[in-house]
């Protein structure tokens, strides 16, 4: 017997009250707004929320933009509601996934919504479903990981000590997900990019020894004099103390005292506020624990994806996809704006951090592998970050008891062909 997933059950009961909803008195339900704005979930907020509305209406587009960082329960109480955004830009393409299994995605390959030879791997996008014959999705923004911050005045750290690294794993939706940052990492620069890209499709079972080697890795450094940084990361957010400038620049929660480094993704720039520009950046490798040579680049990225196909919903989207709207969307923003459109011919910004961001995003000569825990599956995903924080808070260096957990959620999870992509 086929097993229905979690989500088509979910979504298949509210469509049968949908279904009974709409039947009372023997007529069909009525679309009254089919000119209404063009509705917009997206995952940022503050000034980068400010700065994409900007974008938004500086093209003259009727639209409302919703930013939340709780993405996942947002979307889906609106799908369940039967008011989906018409379009959705989230990280998260093995949640998006989901969505496009079930029917309720529009497919964009070719129908002029963006043009697919303006991006490379692993930014192509994939042809995804069941048989894989659709995509689904574009990247419109792009972040760079495998980088650690410093503080520019003092020069890049030689060594960086377990008390000195500035480090927090609470969010608002999704706390966890800063520790999945350094194991991924870990995993990339200890094992390769071909053993990632296995392990973020599922085909690697969370006990096998790369696994094992690099989440006892960061708990040795994470817990190595018994009382931070892993109470401090407990402790405290990942955009640090309200109102300060960031966990780098803005000490750390009831305390004084200042860390010295961040593994944190080129968005990190963002949280420094005014103290952005004192902010530089070095490769990972020389500060993760059994590294010796960059093996990739970890990048991550926000892709949009559509679930109305109205023409006023298509014309912002083709905008936002496309060469011209990328160059526009970074000229706008007083940070920077990385794309992952390799046309989008735009000059290169004065700021020499900024200028490396864009070079180190564009190189080929390593690997560059989409952030593994996006790639999951939703429930897969959770998991692996209940357990990075439930591992930090817990005594001890041995890490299987929660990877087998994660385990048991990976076999349950089975997983369909359309991620294939992981690395580029």
């Amino acid at each position: 017997m086929i097993r229905m997933s979690r989500l088509r059950r979910v979504l298949a009961a509210a469509a049968a009250g949908a279904v009974l909803a709409g039947c009372v008195g023997g007529q069909p339900p009525v679309d009254e707004t089919a000119d209404r704005p063009v509705t917009v979930l997206g995952p940022w907020t503050g000034t980068q929320e400010d700065t994409f509305e900007e974008l938004l209406a500086g093209e003259g587009f009727d639209y409302v933009y919703q930013g939340t960082a709780a993405q996942r329960e947002v979307l889906l109480s609106q799908v369940l509601a039967g008011t989906p955004p018409d379009i959705v830009i989230m990280p998260n393409t093995g949640e998006l996934a989901e969505y496009a299994a079930e029917g309720l995605l529009e497919p964009l390959d070719g129908r002029g919504l963006y043009e697919p030879d303006q991006y490379d791997a692993p930014w192509t996008p994939r042809a995804t479903g069941e048989s894989g014959e659709h995509v689904y999705w574009v990247p419109v923004r792009a972040a760079l990981k495998s980088i650690v911050w410093y503080r520019a005045a003092n020069g890049r750290p030689e060594f960086v000590g377990a008390r000195e690294w500035c480090m927090g794993m609470g969010d608002d939706g999704a706390a966890g997900w800063p520790g999945s940052d350094w194991i991924e990492d870990l995993v990339l620069q200890t094992a390769g990019a071909r053993t990632y890209a296995r392990w973020a499709r599922g085909e690697l079972e969370w006990t096998a020894e790369p696994l094992v080697r690099a989440w006892t890795a960061w708990g040795e450094l994470m817990k190595s004099d018994g009382t931070g940084p892993a109470r401090w990361a407990l402790l405290n957010d990942y955009r640090g103390a309200a109102g300060e400038e960031g966990l780098l620049f803005g000490g750390r929660v009831e305390t004084e005292e200042r860390c010295v480094a961040e593994h944190q993704g080129s968005f990190a720039r963002d949280l420094y506020g005014e103290a952005a520009g004192r902010a530089d950046y070095a490769p990972s490798t020389a500060y993760l624990p059994g590294a010796t040579v960059p093996r990739g680049r970890e990048v991550s990225g926000d892709f949009a994806a559509l679930f109305d196909d109205r023409a006023k919903a298509r014309e912002v989207f083709r905008f936002l996809a496309s060469r011209d709207g990328q160059r526009v969307w970074a000229a706008s923003s007083e940070s920077p704006v990385y794309s992952a459109n390799s046309a989008r011919g735009m000059p290169r910004p004065e700021d020499a951090v900024t200028q490396r961001i864009v070079r180190d995003l564009e190189d080929t000569a390593l690997p560059r592998c989409l952030d593994a825990s996006d790639v999951m599956p939703p429930a897969v995903r959770d998991a692996f970050y209940n357990a990075a924080l439930q591992y930090l808070a817990a005594d001890g260096l041995d890490p299987l008891p929660w990877l087998r957990s994660i385990q048991k959620v990976q076999e349950f999870e089975k997983r369909r062909p359309w991620m294939t992509g992981i690395c580029g």
